[in-house]
């Protein structure tokens, strides 16, 4: 989960919504980085997932897996945008630090 959020966030800093709404490459790279979130935090600990519960990534994964004719582009960009940051830090909070160096 916090390599695939690190990766998507870094996909979205260097480019404006403009950009983002021109480019389905970005777009689907976006998009796929937030499956594997959501797939990954489906398979957490009930105790994990608690933790991380402030952050509701789940409710984004089911919609881009089960809706895909019905992506709201600008759901994904705010989810990269204002919940993955908070996510990496949750996530940051709880890993072990042994952890943390091994996913940098």
């Amino acid at each position: 989960m916090l390599v695939s959020a690190k990766i998507a966030e870094s996909y979205l800093s260097q480019h404006s919504w403009s950009h983002f709404l021109e480019d389905i490459q970005l777009q689907d790279a976006a998009i796929r980085r937030l499956e594997i979130i959501g797939e990954a935090e489906r398979r957490l600990s009930e105790g994990t997932r608690i933790s991380l519960s402030k952050i509701p990534l789940i409710l984004m994964r089911n919609q881009i897996v089960k809706e895909y004719d019905k992506i709201d582009l600008e759901v994904v960009w705010n989810t990269v945008q204002n919940d993955l940051p908070k996510l990496i830090a949750e996530i940051e909070k709880v890993m072990p630090e042994e952890k943390l160096q091994e996913v940098m």
